[in-house]
């Protein structure tokens, strides 16, 4: 079998969620203003050496296990958020409240800027935004003698990384391949980028409000290498976007929610996230996720404490207890993305063998030879990028 058959098979053991849980993670956030949490901080702060009563936890939405029929994770609907429960005492309130990395980042300045706790224990944002996050002094250091599952089972290509050399700030939580959902159902079959312009789907496409995802296929859809970033490269790209819009090819660019727009059907195709596609096959069998012939993109979501956590502990606690091979292996085998964890997938055997051949969550080398990786840009460069690019954002609606 393929690898595009394979990738397109739907995954029957688990239960999607469903697009309300988008809605309120939106309602949630927008309620929060500031601060990110409902939950008032215990009175445990992060220079105790005991679990809190509870861990505040935000979290991009369908990324991590929950039972089937269930649409939120909460301590008691998550089979790891129970185990860590049930060693630690520590109840998570887990909010799926990232649905965008600029947007979620607006959220946490102001109280960052002002030395006060943000409300969250631990964020999972996108690479360059928890550098972003590390360079300005607003992340947390881990004390490692805290975390020597984390120590032990890192997966060597998070070593060193240029956001993180020494690995004292970000913990990766999963790894997503950026690609194509098409609904096979309601337009053809395409592998190349530039067959989201096509004419029958006019009106039926949405593009994610993430630069570094839209811009990028984009731009490999243009023959251009996202991992190499110019303005000439970016302002072509922009102009190829800028025309689908104005033509009405594009309907929306959209944070997570464009996942509403795939499981309504009021879009027949997407620049998407791999595993959020793996979870809408369930009930949608007929969407297929794709990366593309010209290439896809290639990010990982990390988690960060941010700096002022009141439970500084507990986290490093939950990060460590999520770096043990068989929890990342509860949480893989739901999330399906590429997972982080050494041992994970020698684990993940022992709950449905055929997931260790999945290859939203374990890509062959072939398919990893085309996803790229968005380039390292001079700051001058990135503020004209995101200034062009948010403008894009404004002027369709996200």
């Amino acid at each position: 079998m393929s690898l595009e058959d394979r990738m397109a098979l739907p995954i029957d053991r688990r239960t999607v969620l469903k697009a309300g849980a988008v809605a309120g993670a939106a309602a949630f956030l927008a309620a929060c203003g500031t601060s990110g949490s409902s939950t008032n901080p215990s009175a445990s702060n992060g220079a105790d050496e005991s679990p809190s009563d509870v861990l505040n936890f935000a979290n991009w939405t369908y990324y991590i296990d929950v039972d089937e029929g269930v649409n939120t994770a909460t301590a008691e609907t998550s089979e790891s958020l129970r185990r860590f429960k049930a060693e630690y005492g520590t109840s998570v309130n887990y909010q799926e409240v990232l649905l965008d990395n600029d947007e979620f980042f607006g959220t946490i300045k102001a109280p960052l800027e002002a030395g006060q706790d943000t409300g969250w224990d631990i964020v999972v944002p996108t690479t360059w935004m928890a550098k972003k996050i590390v360079d300005l002094g607003w992340a947390e250091k881990f004390n490692k003698d805290h975390m020597p599952n984390f120590v032990a089972n890192l997966a060597d290509e998070f070593k060193g990384r240029a956001a993180d050399p020494s690995n004292d700030y970000l913990a990766p939580w999963q790894s997503l391949m950026t690609g194509l959902a098409v609904n096979t159902a309601k337009t053809s079959r395409f592998k190349r980028v530039n067959g989201l312009w096509e004419a029958g789907l006019k009106g039926k496409v949405v593009l994610l409000t993430e630069l570094r995802d839209t811009v990028g296929l984009v731009m490999l859809g243009n023959g251009a290498d996202p991992s190499a970033p110019t303005r000439a490269t970016f302002d072509a790209a922009i102009d190829t976007l800028q025309n689908a819009i104005s033509s009405g090819q594009v309907r929306k660019l959209a944070g997570n929610g464009y996942t509403e727009l795939l499981i309504s059907e009021a879009a027949y195709a997407a620049i998407a996230w791999s595993g959020d596609v793996g979870i809408i096959q369930v009930d949608k069998p007929e969407l297929e996720f794709i990366v593309p012939e010209d290439g896809g993109m290639y990010a990982t979501d990390n988690m960060l404490i941010p700096k002022g956590a009141q439970h500084k502990y507990t986290a490093e606690l939950w990060i460590d207890f999520y770096y043990r091979p068989e929890i990342a292996a509860v949480v893989e085998a739901y999330v399906q993305y590429i997972c982080p964890v050494k041992g994970a997938a020698e684990e993940i055997t022992k709950i449905d063998a055929t997931l260790a051949s999945n290859p939203l969550i374990f890509p062959d080398a072939e398919t990893k030879s085309r996803l790229k990786v968005w380039g390292d840009v001079s700051a001058e460069d990135q503020a004209y990028f995101d200034e062009r690019f948010s403008a894009i954002v404004e002027g369709v609606g996200a």
